[in-house]
């Protein structure tokens, strides 16, 4: 029983791992227009760089 949730545990971590970095990439796309999402993008932002993933220069408006 341990090894399968083990291997749930294991699952679970990489997918999320996957979705932060799609996240990252697609705050990074420089093509993407932040007028009509500013507010949740930013919020966005915020909540990746408090947990010490970098979304790069294009959203740092501190």
């Amino acid at each position: 029983m341990q090894r399968e949730q083990d291997f749930y545990r294991a699952l679970v971590s990489d997918a999320a791992a996957r979705a932060l970095l799609r996240i990252r990439d697609i705050l990074a796309d420089d093509a993407l227009s932040d007028e009509t999402c500013f507010a949740k993008i930013e919020a966005i932002v915020s909540l990746l760089e408090e947990l010490g993933v970098d979304c790069g220069s294009r959203h740092d408006f501190g």
